[in-house]
């Protein structure tokens, strides 16, 4: 198989964007200094909330991280209503961790179907935009006529990952 420069391009690309988020979510946990670091990396963030200094997050405390505003319950594991360091930055680890996966595999979905797109023959001087949030693929842009529309939907479809596809290509006027 040929490799083409453009190929190798969007790779490298795709792979420096997975890596940069990887980066910039580990620095996430580094709040603060190196002493506050070997607390572990909420505990700045736990005691700022814990107005009352007792140890714990009452709901309310709670409900000032936008992380925790929709649910507390999930991180209530012992269902005392109120949350404990442990709990407090277990839960929050969890949804940074999941949020990053997310924005990673979003990256790897549009990085692929930009690369679909480029492969063929129809779309290689088009300028098509594709965005990808939560699987869903935005397209895009200006075609030459209905049927790479069509195709263009097709092709993004077809990308592992995706949950569906907006088409907002147009066919441009000559």
């Amino acid at each position: 198989m040929k490799i083409t420069p453009m190929k190798t391009t969007l790779k490298f690309s795709t792979l420096i964007l997975a890596l940069g988020l990887s980066s910039m979510a580990m620095q996430a946990y580094a709040f603060g200094d190196a002493d506050s670091m070997s607390e572990g990396p909420y505990t700045q963030q736990f005691k700022a909330l814990d107005t009352d200094n007792d140890g714990t997050l009452t709901y309310s405390e709670a409900k000032k991280d936008k992380v925790y505003a929709k649910g507390i319950r999930a991180a209530d594991l012992d269902n005392d209503k109120t949350l404990d360091e442990k709990e407090y930055s277990d839960y929050k680890a969890k949804v940074q961790n999941k949020n990053t996966k997310r924005v990673v595999n979003d990256s790897v979905i549009t990085a692929k179907t930009k690369a679909e797109l480029l492969k063929d023959e129809g779309f290689k001087s088009m300028k098509i935009s594709v965005e990808t949030h939560q699987g869903v693929v935005l397209l895009s842009g200006f075609v030459e006529n209905e049927a790479q529309i069509k195709q263009a939907e097709t092709i993004a479809g077809a990308i592992e990952g995706v949950k569906s596809v907006k088409n907002s290509l147009v066919v441009k006027s000559n």
